[in-house]
């Protein structure tokens, strides 16, 4: 409640400036920057201690003799940024595969890895993550948290942020008063509309999409639909079953499997089928499953080598196909270099592998990342011959590893993950390649059906798949064919927006080459020291906020199309819902949130036997001007409206107000003395409805509707082993005091 809650605001804070960005017109800035020290007082002041952070504000500025000078969102538009402050015990890592939320990138994210044996068994959070109103509206909406609340950090020292910027300024702009500069073809967005269609990220002609009907196995979860004929058979099936030869057939026979299904061979071949008659539906033969375990088995995999591994009767043998003038080899049961990773640590060093340099076998323990060391042979060299320039090498060994150090087979595991390389010449070295890979065993002889999996392909060279749109009830997107879900319809957003892209077509002619828009992000930290619970007081001064997050749009999507209204339909109504549901629990992490307090929700947070649930301290949405009009967030078990934000548009043409972007005031909870709402209780298993509001006028791409919500993991309360006294744990502490930020020097409000 703006009108009752407290303007007192008595924390300290300090500031801390990005690394420079540069950029020229419909120039893309989207990477990890450089990290940033801390001011050395506040390194020297929270060492060993702990900062409680209740609140931050952001700002984009030019450095000028005179002072700082906000740069207009007309000029740089922020599309995102993701920001966490780091302990000295911890240091940020690139990982492979996106984390939800965690800086939309498609197919990498960076996580907090605690260094060397600083773990300890504090709960202390050794980093956090911000990003709260972290888009267009980053300058207007508040960031704070109300008294006793914080995000709490241990011996802080670092800032780091990754920011998405896209610059639309026109040069001969020289206040913030919207100019149209030159867009794409694929814009939606007239020249005349008041805002650059640039923010949007349309894909231009130089942004490539490919695409294919991707296949699986029918005993596999994966299918989509039927294969439709031959032709589609012969060609689907070598996507998914990787044999060395193929023979293929078309057949009519009610005693086998009606359409498409393959036979593998132990030799490495395997027959695929086209079958027309009235045969058997199902997944294996006779429409029955098979047990591997009773069975030969055979897998197949082509990559940096080519692998068939079959098993039978105790026995395994293992082909390898590589090129004769080049050492190669394979790692079992990983399918990266190290077995089982800590941290950033491999304590137990990499997989069991089979390397091949010329007539020499080899079998290692392979280290993270190194050679590792020579094991006793295990393996029998059947056939070592080089046919074409690739060298065939057929061994066999026992299922069971004649060591703790060499790889055990199990014929009743379905699928083993393997690493394959091949070298730079004959010499064993660093590889010149490599690729993971996993090992899908099918029973010999058995046919087993190939289905259509949906299709996937590649946007920009990111991966792209058809199926990153949730069913209802989490998404109602793929209900309604948003444009976003299929690679074939997509024109705009995240993946047409890439660092250091350039968003004009091929034929356009930057008209401000070389003139570049330097500047900085400046984020200014709020903060209080951390009062642990002690025996005259039993609580701490503030309770640690994890992060609660939810997409409305659902799935791995992160961003849907607004679609444009109909011509004959009246302005007024041209309004685009979608809704989601989801769990309480499945917003939760569940980890320590001691290396990771962005991330993890603490150890038990999802296990309703140890957590009562979570109480919402700070809900904000995030959506995009200039067609977001509203979002709500219900209970939906009770009906109850929990949050309603209505976004606030600029209405000048100055800074902090530019005509038609936003700001997001986020929905907080607390004391009643500082004229809040108590938080409530959900429990794991309550149900959440966001419902999201656009204008569609004119179509959009690339909008988003998340809630970007802060709250306390509630564990269940225990009796106390003494007499009358009953002790409830708390959660996750912080520090902290109250209210409401001032007005940054030249920032938001």
């Amino acid at each position: 409640n703006s009108e009752t809650y407290s303007s007192k605001y008595d924390s300290e804070y300090f500031e801390v400036y990005s690394p420079l960005i540069k950029s020229q017109y419909s120039q893309v800035v989207w990477r990890m920057l450089d990290p940033v020290a801390l001011p050395k007082d506040i390194i020297e002041r929270f060492e060993n201690k702990v900062m409680a952070v209740v609140g931050y504000e952001v700002d984009q500025v030019r450095k000028t003799p005179s002072g700082d000078v906000s740069v207009p969102i007309t000029w740089a538009y922020n599309h995102h940024y993701c920001a966490w402050l780091t302990s000295r015990k911890t240091r940020l890592v690139k990982k492979s595969g996106s984390r939800h939320g965690m800086g939309h990138e498609v197919d990498s994210h960076w996580e907090p890895i605690v260094k060397g044996d600083e773990d300890g068994d504090s709960e202390i959070p050794l980093s956090h993550f911000f990003s709260e109103g972290n888009g267009g509206e980053f300058r207007g909406s508040y960031h704070g948290y109300p008294k006793g609340y914080a995000q709490v950090i241990e011996s802080p020292n670092t800032f780091h942020v990754s920011p998405m910027q896209i610059d639309t300024w026109n040069r001969e702009m020289v206040d913030a008063k919207f100019m149209p500069g030159p867009l794409p073809k694929n814009s939606r967005i007239p020249p005349n509309a008041g805002y650059s269609g640039l923010l949007e990220c349309p894909c231009n002609d130089q942004t490539k999409k490919k695409w294919a009907m991707t296949y699986a196995l029918e005993t596999s979860d994966k299918c989509d639909g039927a294969v439709q004929n031959a032709s589609e058979c012969f060609s689907g099936a070598r996507q998914v079953v990787q044999a060395d030869n193929f023979s293929t057939k078309e057949i009519s026979d009610p005693a086998n499997p009606l359409g498409c299904f393959v036979l593998p061979h132990t030799d490495g071949g395997a027959d695929i089928i086209w079958n027309t008659g009235k045969g058997l539906a199902g997944k294996g033969l006779a429409g029955q499953a098979y047990d591997l375990q009773d069975s030969q088995v055979v897998a197949f995999v082509h990559s940096q080598v080519n692998l068939t591994v079959a098993m039978e009767s105790g026995t395994v043998t293992i082909t390898m196909v590589g090129p004769a003038d080049k050492w190669f080899g394979t790692g079992f049961g990983s399918d990266t270099m190290c077995m089982h990773k800590q941290s950033d640590e491999c304590p137990t060093g990499g997989p069991y592998a089979i390397v091949v340099i010329g007539d020499k076998i080899i079998e290692r323990k392979l280290g993270f990342h190194g050679p590792g060391t020579v094991l006793e042979p295990s393996v029998t060299v059947k056939t070592n011959v080089v046919q074409d320039g690739n060298r065939r090498v057929v061994l066999t060994r026992s299922l069971d590893g004649s060591s703790s150090q060499h790889y055990s087979f199990d014929p009743s595991v379905n699928s083993v993950p393997i690493v394959a390389a091949r070298g730079c010449g004959l010499t064993f070295a660093k590889h010149c390649g490599h690729a993971a890979a996993d090992l899908n065993f099918l029973a010999v002889g058995v046919p087993v059906g190939i289905c259509e999996s949906g299709i996937s392909g590649t946007v920009g060279g990111n991966r792209f798949s058809n199926k990153r749109c949730a069913p209802f009830p989490r998404s109602d997107l793929k209900a309604q064919n948003n444009p976003t879900c299929s690679i074939q319809t997509y024109r705009g957003g995240l993946y047409c927006c890439h660092d250091d892209k350039l968003l004009l077509d091929s034929d356009q002619e930057n008209p401000w080459a070389g003139q570049y828009l330097e500047y900085h992000l400046k984020f200014r930290f709020y903060f209080e020291e951390y009062k642990a619970p002690s025996t005259v007081v039993g609580v701490p001064s503030h309770k640690n906020l994890v992060r609660l997050l939810h997409y409305t749009e659902g799935g791995s999507a992160g961003e849907y199309d607004i679609v444009k209204c109909k011509d004959d339909v009246p302005r007024s109504q041209c309004v685009q819902v979608i809704t989601s549901r989801w769990k309480v629990r499945s917003m939760m992490n569940d980890c320590s949130t001691r290396p990771d307090g962005g991330w993890c929700t603490g150890a038990g947070s999802t296990n309703a036997n140890i957590t009562d649930g979570v109480q919402l301290i700070y809900a904000g949405p995030h959506c995009h001007a200039p067609s977001c009009l509203s979002m709500e967030l219900y209970n939906a078990d009770t009906g109850r409206l929990i949050c309603r934000v209505e976004p606030m548009y600029g209405q000048s043409g100055e800074v902090f107000d530019e005509h038609g972007f936003l700001a997001l005031p986020p929905c907080l909870w607390g004391e009643k003395s500082e004229g809040l709402q108590a938080p409530e209780l959900l429990s794991l298993d309550t149900t959440l409805l966001s419902i999201k509001r656009n204008n569609n006028t004119l179509g959009h791409t690339g909008d988003m509707a998340i809630w970007q919500m802060r709250g306390v993991v509630v564990p269940k309360k225990k009796l106390s082993t003494t007499k009358d006294q009953v002790a409830s744990t708390e959660s996750v502490v912080i520090t902290g005091r109250r209210g409401r930020l001032r007005r940054m020097e030249g920032g938001g409000d």
